[in-house]
């Protein structure tokens, strides 16, 4: 004799009630873990404590980076690449390039004005979040730039192979470069679509590297003070980034968001 079967209010087939005696539940699979998991994804993880933790890392290592490439092999090895360049690759025009190059990313006004400007479309697109975030990646970026100078306190290259005069301050890492890396990392995390980030990361990369390039072509740097500069952009970008995905800050992060669409309600 066949088993009734049991219909659902769409008329769907189900299963039928199967009895559990009081006091025993049914067993679970091996395999199935009944645990809920956390926001972040996977149980027990953090969301953004892996890029924190990265990011701050990162600083580290570039100090430290700093003081080893300022005296032995990595410093001899950068001079012979600003004495080559001074003997062998410059001409006339490049050196106009590199010289344009270098003033479009002067940190003082180039990089202000970018640290101002850019959150600034962004507020205007209502996109307050993200804005937050580029401001405080260029403010953490130039940042760890100063501190990282003051400590290592590099000479830059000799005169010798200079065709501009060189800054006052510390060789290691370069603060020009430092504006072009960031503004490209800063659009790649805002950018939503892939399209976008592609684009970012072109046209920023091409702005970061001209930059980057110009100055030890200039003998202002030697070549990994822009490599440290690179350091420092992620650096920043991963830190902003990981305290943006901490659990303890979404509610505040999220009443950032909803703020300009409450006002707009209000308008109504």
């Amino acid at each position: 004799m066949s088993r009734p079967r049991h219909y659902g209010p769409d008329n769907q087939e189900t299963q039928p009630y199967e009895y559990q005696p009081r006091g025993r539940q049914a067993a679970v699979p091996p395999d199935r873990d009944t645990r809920k998991p956390a926001p972040g994804g996977m149980p027990g993880r953090r969301p953004g404590m892996g890029r924190l933790l990265t990011g701050i890392g990162l600083c580290v290592f570039v100090l430290l980076f700093g003081e080893v490439v300022k005296s032995g092999p990595l410093s001899r090895f950068d001079l012979r690449i600003d004495q080559h360049i001074a003997t062998h690759d410059r001409s006339g025009t490049l050196t106009s390039l590199a010289k344009l190059a270098t003033d479009i990313g002067v940190p003082e006004t180039v990089g202000v004005a970018l640290m101002i400007g850019v959150p600034a479309v962004l507020l205007l697109m209502r996109r307050r979040l993200d804005a937050v975030k580029v401001f405080c990646m260029f403010a953490g970026a130039y940042t760890l730039v100063e501190v990282v100078k003051k400590i290592v306190n590099e000479p830059r290259p000799p005169a010798a192979v200079q065709a501009v005069a060189a800054d006052h301050s510390g060789s290691f890492p370069s603060g020009h470069a430092s504006v072009g890396f960031t503004l490209c990392v800063a659009l790649v995390v805002i950018a939503v679509t892939y399209t976008g980030r592609a684009a970012a990361l072109t046209l920023g990369g091409l702005y970061a590297v001209a930059i980057a390039c110009s100055r030890f072509y200039l003998g202002d740097h030697y070549p990994l003070d822009v490599v440290g500069s690179l350091f420092c952009a992620l650096a920043a970008a991963l830190v902003v980034t990981g305290l943006a995905a901490l659990p303890a800050l979404q509610p505040y992060l999220r009443r950032l968001e909803q703020a300009p669409a409450a006002g707009r309600r209000r308008r109504a």
